[in-house]
């Protein structure tokens, strides 16, 4: 393979292959594609980097020689492609058979029949789920894979390969076909009709119990220390409680509160399993460490084959898909939350993951899922996987009445808002056509793609250095201990819907960070479901924070559960986060508010509006959501502290609903809701002092040298510079003034620009 590697470049990471490097974009072609004009119209586009999708013989019979029969149909039409082989990690179904210890196993013994989806194999059809986790299947797989990639050495293609992208689990995004809880009545997966005879819970598969095992050795150190963490005097290492159906319930607390009156008719579905939207870690601690043996299982079969990988082949990029904040469910399918761990352990160079599938329309934005910013702390890097829709598709995967793809500049400016976020984010990425006719196959979108592979090349010839003045921070640990409503409305809903029409760019880190050194300095950092804090980490954010000219907003309950303490759960830890006097209310809220006219948020909020819950319908993508979302917000933390001011008020309590404290030049924003609009976001930027682009509500990405709008209405945008330049529009090449500190121009809804802030590219 050729020798390549993730190189600090011009002030941030890059992929650097044979001492060259390679800017955005990369492709990813349908499987097997066989349509060489295709391929070569895109090589002469400029694409350089190609993910060929692909599987060891061990799946089935053949997968070696389908491979070398792609690369060499690539290598016809595109000479000097480099190659990223997609390689499936899958088991075959006689050694999954062979070995029923290493499939999903419910409580009742049973197993449940599934089917894998690949882009590459379309017989995945297996008696059970494999697990994710098993060692067995970790190391006869690595066994399939060096040996796979032993064989390529053998060929005549060797030198275009570049790295290794594992594929595994259901659509080779590292999660399980089969949901780990499946509820009387719901849905059992593919090739099992009808509906669930019985509560099903997982997974009881002795693969899992060692990695559960392994885990709580790892946490607890022993037995004694485990017991009085669960509070139960016959706690397991070796041999660990799973929770069962009713230990499970604080996940879907908010939809059964919501669904009731706000005065009553909720009550008697509540249990001390929870405490309102919280798992009650004090009695189901063994709950939580449950999901993290879970989560952290699959992360740690990636660090396996790729330290395995990089044993033989240390100059090689390896990566996989995950860390999806979002898009699955967090309990019963998703495995998220071991990235940190991908990340420090020196074996990972880059993870990716696809867009969020709503809103992806013109006139929407396709968020990220992961917070890629610590990707860039530790020299490694995210990929987006773009796999954006076009007009040539039709009505296939919702492209046309879903993603709203009616004709070709619907396409060109979707293809124009991602690109550019993924510029001026600086992270790097593919377009994945999963359409065997050739998603990307139009005349004007090639042209498109050659002058974005010169925008890229142009941006990564200079500084990348990012200097955005916002950083969010998200927490791993606390996706196991919140409800899944609160979990896609804070994190996922919001992230997509609200933060990227600010008019503030920002960055996206694990709050983790916010202890090392090289973290850049921000004016406003925002807490968004650092829900789970030890007493050290509340430190480490206090520290960062509480420093003249730091402002911080505290969304809803941050920190109000220390792992570590006792009791474990208390508002007592959001005041010492906050450093604000705390009122808890044990019932539930809708946490309607609005803002004082006279107060400090005034600038930017309407204080007729009614904030707090979500009022936009939202657009669906791929049948994946529906409707509007209801917040609830229980329990309810209201600041009680004179020495803060009430800048808004919750409307049905008369109770503040967001509390600002300045002390020592810094200021503590705090929000009784979980839910916050752009124009919310943008009033405590602006208090914060961060430089405001655009006060519309539009879709705006910058750095220091370029900047993307994506026009969510139609209507004259003022976009306001933080110096004066002489802005070039990339696509149209042609200036909009000279040494101007504004952009005046007329934008109609769904419509792309993008500037080069220092001259024609």
């Amino acid at each position: 393979m050729i020798r390549s590697r993730i190189v600090s470049h011009n002030g941030s990471p890059a992929v650097e292959v044979d001492g060259r490097i390679i800017p955005p974009m990369a492709f990813t072609a349908y499987a097997h594609t066989r349509d060489k004009e295709y391929l070569k119209a895109l090589g002469e586009a400029g694409i350089e980097v190609f993910f060929l999708i692909c599987d060891p013989e061990w799946l089935y019979e053949g997968a070696f020689q389908q491979l070398l029969d792609d690369t060499k149909t690539l290598l016809e039409a595109v000479p000097d492609a480099k190659i990223f082989l997609r390689l499936g990690v899958h088991p075959s179904v006689e050694w999954l058979e062979n070995h029923p210890d290493e499939m999903m196993r419910y409580q009742d013994g049973r197993t449940v029949p599934c089917r894998v989806v690949t882009e590459s194999y379309g017989n995945g059809y297996y008696p059970a789920m494999y697990a994710l986790y098993s060692q067995a299947w970790r190391e006869e797989a690595t066994r399939h894979v060096l040996g796979f990639l032993h064989d390529l050495d053998k060929t005549p293609y060797r030198d275009h390969f570049i790295g290794v992208f594992l594929a595994g689990g259901n659509t080779s995004e590292w999660y399980p076909s089969n949901q780990l809880t499946i509820y009387k009545g719901g849905y059992m997966g593919y090739e099992c009709p009808g509906p669930s005879p019985c509560d099903l819970y997982g997974d009881f598969s002795p693969a899992f119990r060692q990695t559960f095992s392994g885990y709580l050795r790892e946490r607890y150190g022993n037995v004694e220390n485990l017991r009085k963490a669960w509070n139960d005097p016959e706690a397991d290492i070796d041999n660990p409680h799973i929770p069962d159906i009713f230990e499970r319930g604080f996940v879907n607390v908010d939809a059964i509160v919501s669904r009731f009156p706000i005065d009553g008719g909720w009550q008697d579905r509540m249990t001390d399993n929870n405490v309102g939207s919280f798992l009650n870690t004090d009695k189901y601690r063994c709950t939580a460490d449950f999901y993290r043996a879970f989560h952290l299982g699959a992360a740690d079969s990636i660090i396996y084959f790729a330290r395995e990988i990089k044993r033989e082949y240390p100059e090689t990029l390896v990566g996989a898909f995950y860390g999806y904040f979002g898009c699955l469910d967090y309990y019963n399918m998703c495995m998220c939350a071991g990235a940190l761990k991908m990340l420090d352990s020196g074996f990972v160079d880059m993870t990716a993951c696809p867009n969020v599938y709503i809103e992806r329309q013109p006139g929407g934005y396709a968020s990220q899922r992961v917070m890629q910013d610590s990707f860039r702390l530790r020299g490694r890097m995210f990929f987006s996987e773009d796999d954006t829709r076009t007009v040539c598709e039709g009505d296939r995967a919702g492209a046309r009445d879903y993603m709203e793809q009616y004709d070709i500049e619907d396409s060109l400016a979707t293809m124009k808002r991602d690109f550019g976020r993924d510029i001026c984010q600086d992270i790097h990425a593919w377009w994945f056509d999963q359409y065997e006719r050739g998603r990307f196959k139009h005349p004007r979108i090639f042209e498109l793609i050659k002058r974005q592979q010169e925008i890229a090349r142009a941006f990564y010839d200079g500084d990348r250095t990012k200097h955005n003045e916002v950083a969010f921070f998200y927490d791993e640990e606390s996706v196991h201990v919140v409800s899944a409503p609160t979990l896609f409305q804070m994190i996922e809903l919001n992230r997509c819907l609200e933060i990227p029409r600010t008019g503030i760019p920002a960055d996206f880190y694990y709050h983790n960070d916010i202890a090392r050194d090289d973290l850049p300095e921000y004016k406003l950092y925002v807490f968004v479901n650092c829900f789970s804090l030890t007493e050290k980490e509340r430190r480490e954010i206090k520290a960062k924070v509480r420093r003249d000219g730091k402002t911080a907003l505290f969304i809803y309950a941050q920190g109000f559960i220390d792992p570590d303490g006792t009791p474990q759960l208390s508002e007592k830890y959001v005041e010492d986060l906050t450093g604000m006097k705390v009122r808890r209310i044990d019932s539930p809220s809708y946490a309607k508010f609005k803002i004082a006219p006279d107060g400090p948020l005034a600038t930017d909020c309407d204080p007729g509006t009614v904030y707090g819950q979500i009022t936009k319908q939202v657009q669906d993508g791929c049948a994946m959501y529906l409707g509007t979302q209801t917040s609830v917000v229980y329990p309810l933390f209201v600041c009680d502290d004179p020495a803060f001011e009430t800048a808004a008020t919750l409307c049905k309590e008369k109770l503040p609903a967001v509390s600002i404290g300045r002390e020592n030049g810094h200021t503590t924003v705090f929000t009784a809701a979980k839910w916050l609009t752009a124009d919310f976001y943008r009033a405590v930027g602006r208090l914060a002092g961060c430089h405001v682009y655009e006060d519309d509500g539009d879709f705006v990405f910058a750095n220091e040298r370029f900047l993307t709008i994506h026009a969510a209405t139609t209507g004259i945008k003022t976009i306001h510079l933080k110096k004066a330049c002489s802005p070039f529009e990339v696509y149209e090449k042609r200036f909009y003034g000279e040494n101007v500190s504004e952009i005046v121009v007329k934008m109609t809804r769904g419509e792309t620009l993008m500037f080069s802030l220092e001259g024609e590219v």
